[in-house]
């Protein structure tokens, strides 16, 4: 160490922190003079380059340890820092593959300058357990690729697969109403009227689902319309009049709202009442009342159903609209949950909020409020 005490005779405590530097740091570190000759090395640095008898090329510029193509870098490096009088920090590779990160910077002393040190710290492992970490994360994306491609393949092929029955019902029900196979009573035309407007309703719904996969992958342009959703309300109350009165539900519409003109896109807000209302159904204890309303809130008009049913705990409730967590699991059934999710992102489409509340007494609100004037006409699409 008398070798690193000649800048510092007049700056003793420079001095004593450098030897410190030197003799705790467990990186390695060598001190080189302006012309880039050896002076002087820890254990690190000797540990590091096998330098055993590092004192043989004291005073000389090449380490007989490393390479000719890594000390031309290290001297070009070396060079940089003297003539630059900065710091500088570069990687090198050993020949058994040992990563070495290296900074140099300058060595100075009222203005005059001594040399440099460098820093030379192995890592090989750092960097192994980076690229484990970025191969990994590369393996969970093409993952979840594989499995939204799975995902996008079994909806489109479950599309197609029920789009062809739906068209042979909406035919036949069509010949049926056309008095083809005879006379059908008054009470009959609207029954089958009801299951044929049904019928087409998910005809076009399996028609929007199958574009959506093939040719947007999974997103959907909303198509913004000016629409009374009080008619839209009574025309899915009435696609699903039957199913409650299967149940013994009886469905009451309250409106108090003051006007039920809306700019939306009437095909998704209709996915998104009729999911509601088929959970409302499905879900309610028999022979109790459901009850749909609407009303104005602010420059938002709102929709929510209220039924008797099992109480929803709040944890759920909070993960409820997430992609396959559905109304069943919420009361610890066996579904998949779609139609809650898609219905969020539907909502969220319009910048309006899909909620749900949940009462200790066995009852269970769900709804959603969204502005009635559009502030934005730019094309808005929702990715499902």
């Amino acid at each position: 160490m008398e070798y690193l005490e000649q800048p510092y005779k007049k700056n003793e405590i420079n001095f004593l922190d450098l030897k410190t530097l030197f003799k705790f740091c467990p990186d390695g570190i060598v001190y080189k003079d302006n012309n880039l000759c050896y002076i002087d090395a820890n254990e690190s640095y000797k540990k590091t380059f096998s330098s055993n008898d590092f004192s043989s090329f004291i005073g000389k510029r090449n380490n007989p340890y490393i390479s000719k193509d890594i000390m031309k870098l290290i001297c070009d490096a070396d060079n940089e820092v003297i003539k630059s009088c900065n710091p500088i920090n570069y990687v090198i590779t050993l020949e058994n593959n040992t990563l070495l990160n290296v900074t140099s910077f300058p060595i100075k002393h009222n203005e005059n300058l001594f040399g440099l040190i460098s820093i030379i710290k192995d890592i090989t492992q750092e960097e192994a357990i980076k690229e484990d970490f970025v191969n990994k994360h590369f393996e969970y994306i093409n993952t979840e690729k594989n499995l939204q491609k799975q995902r996008e393949t079994f909806v489109a092929s479950l599309g197609h697969d029920l789009k062809n029955p739906t068209i042979a019902q909406i035919r036949s029900l069509e010949l049926l109403l056309k008095g083809s196979f005879g006379e059908i009573s008054i009470e009959q035309r609207e029954l089958l009227e009801m299951v044929l407007d049904s019928c087409r309703y998910m005809n076009g719904m399996l028609a929007s689902l199958l574009a959506t996969y093939r040719d947007y992958g999974g997103q959907v342009e909303l198509n913004f319309e000016e629409i009374s959703l009080f008619d839209l309300v009574k025309e899915c109350v009435s696609e699903m009049v039957y199913v409650a009165k299967d149940k013994g539900i009886n469905i009451n519409i309250v409106n108090e709202a003051q006007s039920g003109i809306v700019q939306a896109d009437r095909v998704q807000i209709k996915r998104v009442i009729m999911n509601l209302l088929s959970n409302g159904i499905k879900y309610a204890y028999t022979n109790t009342d459901l009850s749909l309303k609407m009303y104005n809130n602010s420059a938002s008009i709102g929709f929510e159903f209220k039924n008797n049913s099992n109480y929803i705990p709040e944890e759920k409730q909070k993960a409820i609209f997430a992609q396959y967590v559905s109304y069943a699991q919420a009361h610890n059934e066996l579904g998949i949950g779609l139609g809650l999710y898609a219905s969020k992102k539907i909502i969220d489409g319009h910048n309006g909020r899909l909620y749900v509340k949940s009462f200790q007494e066995n009852k269970n609100i769900f709804g959603f409020t969204i502005p009635q004037v559009r502030k934005n006409s730019s094309p808005k699409t929702v990715c499902f």
